[in-house]
């Protein structure tokens, strides 16, 4: 398996048991495993890809934006990291943070469909902006270019990491 096939196989496992088991129990903060540091990585591309930088604050993956900012910089994505630790801060600054958003749906009925603004309404329109502005300019290639180099580094962590999610 070369990087690219690991990627494209964790990026499936990551989400089912028992790997998930990582991001629920909350040691995917933990940076010193490759394991964590990888999953960041995919949950920071797989929401931005999907949903935008909004989302990836207010979802789960927002528990763990800090750690991501780090993970990015492991990986060798200086640039990225430093790109969302700026929309971190601008997001703060304004009072939207992970556990703001989450405040906001907390009236909401389970499975309720919603969009952002009529969840939230205007209060963050202007950061919303910049921010959406700021993560457009974010590279997901270069980050999946240096999530595949960060692979080659642990490849046997990783390996072996899938083996044993085919066993359960």
């Amino acid at each position: 398996m070369n990087a690219s096939d690991i990627l494209s196989e964790l990026s499936i496992r990551v989400y089912e048991p028992p790997l998930s088991l990582l991001r629920e129990n909350g040691k995917i903060s933990n940076l010193n495993n490759p394991l964590a540091v990888l999953m960041l990585i995919i949950d920071f591309e797989t929401e931005l890809t999907m949903n935008g930088i909004n989302d990836f604050i207010g979802n789960s993956t927002g528990l763990y934006a800090y750690e991501t900012v780090d993970a990015l910089k492991i990986i060798g994505c200086d640039e990225t990291s430093k790109m969302l630790s700026d929309i971190l801060k601008k997001a703060k600054d304004a009072g939207m943070t992970h556990e703001a958003i989450q405040n906001d749906r907390q009236r909401l009925e389970a499975y309720t469909v919603t969009t952002f603004h009529q969840l939230h309404g205007d209060k963050w329109d202007k950061v919303i902006d910049e921010i959406d502005h700021l993560a457009e300019q974010i590279d997901l290639q270069q980050v999946i270019n240096c999530a595949e180099n960060y692979i080659g580094m642990y490849k046997d962590v990783f390996t072996d990491s899938i083996k044993k999610s085919e066993e359960n």
